[in-house]
């Protein structure tokens, strides 16, 4: 038995022992975060590229992860000099004041490689970098406006500011998809044919895990139907702010039926207003406040306005209540699964009226966000006129000016919309659609969805692969081949087999 005395010294070296190992794992955290975080923001290295048979050195950065390879332009600048694909890496301002690195076309033999300082002790592999007070320099990546071959593009980049210099790194894949360069990785060196283009299949897209970046992708021909490329597109997923789609549907329908018109003055409720001021409010408005139609569906649309999606609403139905159970019959009437449910019309979750915390957001499939684009596109492609706009004052808003939150309307030429979405469950969305022409000078849309990746910048990147290999499937498909590495190899067995590989042959 332990007396008083007894039992507090065992009290006592029990809580300094636990004292002592808080210490120590508090101690060994840090150091495990530290060495994280050193991991994180990595020094540039060089990597060899290969260009049409030549060696360069150029410094690359691995951004938080191995193979997530960020090049130099700087020195992708130098190592294309002497191609066609030769540029000179400038930075300028747009008339906003816009910050914008240009990657300006340049004959070959303009870039030269810097002769280096003689009296200088500092090695290549220096630069001179601003750094945090632990002595780690920060690369912080950054949405960056860049005009490659005089296109305006978002990407983001990492831009890095030394004493005497100005570089930026670009993701290795991006630079690839905005240079059109035919580029392969092979034991940590990079090849680039300057006489090709980029270029993929179905089976290197599959192969590559690229359906990983998100939780439901697909790519197909929204004027014939034709799927080109899906991945989970049957799995039910959170749709955000593509929700307003269908909202925009339902009030393009009733306009045509004649109950509204562009010109109606919408006026907004005391529960439009409130949203506009929470986190979640993109136009400030005032209860009582009205715009016209007109104005109040493009700031649904091009920078995904919730207040303007309600008003509309509740202009048109008298109520959201009311509203929803419109879009949800219009589900039905579309043929869409029974996956695809609306809770109202702009996307963001509901809280439930319960002591249990559940939020409820507007959900359906890909495939089925694919019939409802489809069907807006075959029937009121006019849509496009405001889904293209990249920015636009609205002047019954108080002259807000409304810019496009779709950034493949910059990436991808020929993109015409169509919308954004992003909530915590749904994560970064985007429904896209691109504007060519058939053989005949008929019109199509060629549309790409995406669902569920971790952030803006993987969703651009998914959207724009998906939707080159799109273009690359349906231009090979106007000229009676499909793309490289989409057709099944079979050894042919008959006389006639022969002959049409032959033909294929000639054909590619």
């Amino acid at each position: 038995m332990l007396n008083n005395a007894n039992l507090k010294s065992v009290k006592l070296f029990v809580k300094v022992t636990l004292m002592l190992l808080l210490s120590v794992t508090l101690c060994m955290t840090g150091i495990f975060f530290d060495a994280f975080r050193s991991y994180a923001v990595q020094i540039p290295e060089t990597t060899v590229i290969n260009i049409d048979g030549t060696n360069y050195e150029v410094h690359v950065l691995n951004h938080d992860y191995d193979n997530n390879m960020y090049l130099s332009l700087k020195d992708m600048s130098v190592a294309l000099g002497n191609t066609d694909k030769a540029f000179v890496l400038e930075r300028s301002q747009t008339e906003d004041g816009e910050s914008r690195i240009n990657l300006t076309p340049c004959a070959k033999g303009t870039v030269t490689e810097p002769e280096e300082d003689e009296d200088s002790d500092k090695s290549e592999d220096d630069i001179d970098m601003d750094t945090d007070d632990n002595g780690r320099v920060n690369f912080t990546r950054k949405r960056q406006l860049l005009n490659i071959n005089g296109t305006d593009c978002y990407f983001y980049v990492i831009p890095v500011n030394g004493k005497d210099d100005f570089d930026c790194y670009v993701n290795c894949g991006e630079f690839a998809l905005s240079m059109n360069l035919d580029m392969t990785m092979k034991d940590n060196a990079v090849y680039i044919n300057t006489k090709g283009e980029f270029d993929f299949s179905k089976y290197d897209l599959k192969n590559s895990g690229l359906q990983y970046m998100t939780d439901s992708c697909m790519v197909g021909d929204a004027t014939t139907g034709d799927i080109y490329l899906e991945e989970n597109s049957d799995q039910v997923v959170t749709i955000a702010s593509t929700s307003k789609l269908m909202t925009y549907l339902i009030i393009r329908e009733a306009i045509e039926n004649g109950e509204l018109s562009y010109n109606d003055t919408v006026r907004f409720s005391a529960k439009a207003a409130e949203l506009s001021r929470t986190s979640d409010g993109v136009v400030r408005v005032e209860e009582g406040q009205t715009a016209t139609l007109s104005d109040v569906m493009k700031a649904m649309l091009i920078c995904s306005s919730n207040e303007c999606a309600l008003a509309l609403a509740e202009h048109y139905s008298g109520s959201e209540e009311a509203f929803v159970e419109l879009m949800n019959r219009k589900t039905v009437a579309l043929g869409m699964s029974g996956s695809a449910y609306f809770f109202n019309p702009h996307g963001l979750p509901i809280y439930q009226n319960d002591v249990l915390t559940v939020k409820k957001q507007n959900h359906m499939t890909a495939a089925d966000m694919f019939i409802l684009t489809s069907h807006i596109l075959n029937k009121y492609p006019d849509v496009t006129e405001i889904t293209s706009i990249k920015k636009t004052k609205l002047e019954s808003l108080n002259n807000f000016v409304a810019k496009n939150t779709n950034v493949l309307l910059y990436n991808v030429p020929g993109t015409v919309g169509l919308k954004t979405g992003t909530t915590d469950k749904a994560q970064s969305c985007l429904v896209s659609a691109y504007e060519t022409v058939d053989s005949r000078n008929d019109t199509h849309y060629i549309v790409t969805i995406v669902y569920g990746t971790e952030n803006v910048q993987c969703q651009s990147y998914t959207s724009m692969v998906l939707m080159r290999y799109g273009i690359q499937h349906f231009n090979a498909t106007m000229l009676g081949i499909l793309p490289e590495g989409d057709r099944k190899e079979k050894t042919p067995e008959t006389l006639e087999e022969m002959v049409e590989a032959v033909m294929a042959e000639a054909r590619r």
